[in-house]
């Protein structure tokens, strides 16, 4: 009976072991996601590129915007084809308006006055239609120059894509942290037993709850204070003992009146503050 009895006990653990691992990965894969999604109602910037999951890298397949680029590209490049050389400025245009350089403007010009000679020509009336070759070669010319010109001017850049996508990453990690604050303090005024539980606000805890760095200055200790807020150690000795005498902070306003803090000091640390 005894020998049964500790086999069980083994299994249970083993099963209890086994879901909370599973609740650990399943926490983990879901953090990745959020890292990688917008928040609902903000606006700007693509999505982000796949994050790394947990204890692997992501799955390989080629890069949108790499794709995107060699589209837009062959794209730009086609106009002086398509539209028989008439629109070759179009795509330089479109670079003038984005580099804002003299140099750019002048080629649009170039193309321009090339569209417009090509028109004249055509339209001349002329012995042998002298004027109808000459613009059908004018239109041939610009439209073999002009496309590759424009495919040239068009490629995608590797540095640029590379620093674009370094810098989408890391505005979807500031956006996901913003909203996991968002999240975390509206759930510290909803149910503060809960929040309790899941140490919101406690970077000094063990937890496994994304708080997105949230600080509660009514119960951190004081090099908490120093290190996730930026007190300097004067600024963080003035709270924990102002806090002793007051027992406890209830808004930024009373931490600067009573703490002796900067009002623009305060202000610059609120979204990270909690007043639990």
């Amino acid at each position: 009976m005894a020998a049964g009895r500790t086999a069980l006990a083994v299994s249970e653990g083993r099963a209890m072991v086994g879901v909370r691992g599973s609740r650990r990965r399943l926490h983990l894969y879901l953090g990745a996601y959020v890292m990688t999604t917008p928040v609902a109602g903000q606006s700007g910037g693509g999505a982000a590129p796949l994050a790394p999951m947990p204890g692997g890298r992501p799955p390989d397949r080629p890069h949108r915007g790499s794709i995107s680029g060699r589209l837009r590209q062959l794209a730009w490049a086609s106009v002086p084809l398509w539209s028989f050389s008439l629109l070759a400025f179009a795509p330089f245009l479109r670079l003038a308006f984005l580099r804002h350089r003299e140099r750019d403007w002048v080629v649009f010009a170039a193309y321009l006055a090339a569209a417009i000679s090509t028109v004249v020509l055509i339209s001349l009336p002329g012995p042998n239609d002298a004027g109808g070759a000459a613009g059908s070669g004018l239109a041939l010319l610009v439209m073999g120059v002009g496309a590759v010109h424009a495919f040239v001017a068009f490629r995608p850049m590797p540095g640029v894509a590379g620093a674009a996508s370094a810098s989408e990453l890391a505005l979807a990690t500031a956006r996901a942290r913003i909203h996991h604050r968002q999240q975390a303090r509206q759930l510290a005024q909803d149910n503060p037993v809960l929040a309790r539980e899941l140490s919101i606000g406690r970077p000094d805890v063990p937890h496994d709850y994304d708080d997105g760095g949230l600080v509660d200055v009514n119960h951190v200790p004081g090099h908490v204070l120093a290190s996730s807020l930026g007190l300097t150690p004067a600024e963080s000795a003035a709270v924990a003992a102002t806090r002793d005498q007051l027992g406890r902070f209830s808004s930024p306003e009373e931490l600067s009146a009573y703490a002796q803090l900067a009002p623009a000091r305060v202000e610059t640390l609120r979204d990270w503050m909690l007043f639990g």
